[in-house]
């Protein structure tokens, strides 16, 4: 198996990165090695302060961004509350959009709250409408669909009428957020709002060639039925 690599970077966060990648790698039977920016290695996560050598205690390092859309692997960026790192609200969040990475988002989200003994919440954030004619658009499609894809997985569905940097700050009681890097391997507006404003860590979820290949991941089975509040 291959392990979580926390990348040692020389900022104030990667104390907390290393915490959060030891915490995670236990849960997931896996070894953890320490790397910097410039080193060649493999990881199946790679784990990474949101801070940089030089950045503000409020500001995303420059290096963060980079190194999250680039990799060929998941991504930790270690940020939010001590309360949240330590994953003391037992509860998982997973972003949706109704696009190609919600499946894999809802299996990394499902296969992490299951191995948390944590609750799952499925969110997904649509911007108040601005003209007259997307009053009516209805965004539900995107949580039934989601429901689809867990295969009653216990879960809560959450529809916000919010910008998603808003519905992402507001996660006050979650432990990690899972959203997915974007369509075109770059990290999308949605993954920079919730790496910059998340009040926990983030995870970004890669697809693997072979996941875009033949379809969507593995879901746990279900444990309960839905129950779904929007």
């Amino acid at each position: 198996m291959e392990p979580v690599v926390v990348i040692v970077d020389g900022s104030p966060s990667t104390e907390e990165a290393a915490r959060w990648a030891a915490a995670h790698a236990k849960l997931v039977d896996a070894e953890v090695e320490a790397h910097s920016l410039h080193d060649d290695f493999r990881a199946q996560l790679v784990v990474v302060g949101y801070q940089g050598p030089s950045s503000s205690p409020l500001g995303l390092g420059s290096h963060v961004l980079p190194v999250v859309c680039s990799l060929g692997c998941d991504a930790v960026v270690v940020r939010g509350t001590a309360a949240a790192r330590d994953g003391l609200h037992g509860r998982v969040t997973a972003l949706v959009s109704g696009g190609h990475d919600d499946a894999a988002v809802l299996a990394r989200a499902a296969g992490l709250a299951r191995r948390r003994g944590a609750a799952l919440r499925v969110l997904h954030a649509a911007p108040p409408p601005v003209l007259r004619q997307d009053l009516d658009f209805d965004h539900s499609w995107v949580l039934e669909r989601s429901a689809e894809l867990l295969r009653g997985y216990l879960h809560t569905a959450v529809l916000v009428r919010r910008q998603p940097h808003e519905a992402i700050s507001r996660c006050l009681d979650s432990d990690l957020i899972i959203v997915g890097a974007g369509e075109t391997r770059e990290c999308g507006a949605v993954t920079r709002a919730a790496l910059h404003h998340a009040p926990c860590p983030v995870l970004v979820v890669h697809r693997p060639v072979q996941e875009e290949r033949h379809g969507a991941p593995s879901i746990p089975a279900p444990r309960r039925p839905v129950r779904t509040a929007v």
